[in-house]
C-alpha cells in the first residue's frame, strides 16, 4: 500500500482554494444567462463559457486533497460550506451589463494570474494554467467586444454598465492582494507564479484600460509615462480586505 504524501504549503493552499471557488461561482453566475442573454450568439456564449469555468474549477479542487490544510468536507463543491470567491459574486448578475463586467473584469484577472502561473515551479498548477489561458481567450474577446458595444449605445445602457463595472471594480483589484501580501509574494519566491501582486495588478490594468479608455470610461487609474504603466489613483479598500477568503467584508 502506498501512501501518499501531503504538501504542507498554507498559501498555495490559500490561493487554489480562491481561484476554485471564483471558478465555480463564475460559472454559476453566467449559467442563469444561457437563455437571459440579449441575442442568441451571447447565450450561445454564454454556455460554452459557463462549461469552461465550470471545467476549470472540476480540475482545481482535486488539487486540494494534496494538502496537510485540507478539511475532507472542504474538497468537494457540493459538500463545501467555506467559499472563498469575491464578495460580488455571492448573489446573481441584476442584469446583463453585470455578466459583461464580470467577464471583462473578474475573468480577466483570474486569467491574469493563470498566465503567470504557466511556468509555475509546482506542476499540477502549470499543467492546468496552460489549458485555462487557451481557453479564455475567447472569454477575453467576448468581454470586450460586449464592453465596447454597451458603452457605444450610449444612454442609460452606458450608465448602467459603467455603474456595473465600478461595482466588481474594488474587489477585482484587491484579489491580487497588497503590495506586501504574504500569500501570493511566497507564491513568487518560490517561483509558482512570476511576478509580485503590484506586477500582476499591473500586467491586469494593461489588459483592460486601453479598451475603456478608447471608450472614455474613466476608472481611478492612470497611465505613467515614465514607467509605461497604469496606476491606481486612489488608495484600495484595504480594511475591508481579507486575507484568508481574498475577497472584501
Amino acid at each position: 500500500m502506498t501512501t501518499t504524501t501531503r504538501i504542507d504549503h498554507e498559501a498555495l493552499f490559500a490561493v487554489l482554494s480562491s481561484l476554485a471557488d471564483n471558478k465555480q461561482a463564475i460559472g454559476r453566475r453566467y449559467a442563469y444567462w444561457c437563455n437571459g442573454a440579449p441575442a442568441l450568439e451571447a447565450a450561445v456564449a454564454a454556455a460554452a463559457m459557463t462549461q469552461d469555468e465550470l471545467g476549470h474549477a472540476r480540475t482545481l479542487y482535486p488539487l486540494l486533497e494534496d494538502f496537510t490544510q485540507a478539511d475532507p468536507v472542504q474538497v468537494e463543491p457540493m459538500t463545501r460550506t467555506l467559499h472563498y470567491h469575491l464578495a460580488t459574486l455571492d448573489e446573481d448578475f441584476v442584469g446583463w451589463c453585470d455578466f459583461v463586467a464580470a467577464n471583462f473584469l473578474v475573468d480577466t484577472a483570474l486569467t491574469t494570474f493563470f498566465e503567470a502561473a504557466q511556468d509555475s515551479s509546482y506542476e499540477p498548477l502549470r499543467q492546468r494554467a496552460r489549458k485555462v489561458v487557451q481557453e479564455e481567450r475567447l472569454h477575453q474577446v467576448h468581454g470586450e467586444g460586449w464592453v465596447r458595444r454597451l458603452a457605444r449605445t450610449g444612454g442609460a445602457v452606458r450608465k448602467t454598465l459603467i455603474a456595473s463595472l465600478t461595482r466588481f471594480w474594488d474587489e477585482t483589484l484587491c484579489w491580487f492582494g497588497p503590495s506586501d501580501d504574504a500569500t501570493l509574494q511566497r507564491l513568487f519566491r518560490e517561483k509558482i507564479i512570476n511576478a509580485n501582486p503590484d506586477e500582476l495588478r499591473s500586467r491586469y490594468l494593461q489588459k483592460i484600460m486601453p479598451v475603456l479608455q478608447s471608450l472614455d470610461i474613466e476608472m481611478p487609474v492612470a497611465f505613467n509615462a515614465g514607467s509605461q504603466r497604469w496606476d491606481t489613483t486612489q488608495p484600495l479598500p484595504w480594511t475591508r480586505w481579507d486575507t484568508t477568503s481574498r475577497r472584501l467584508e
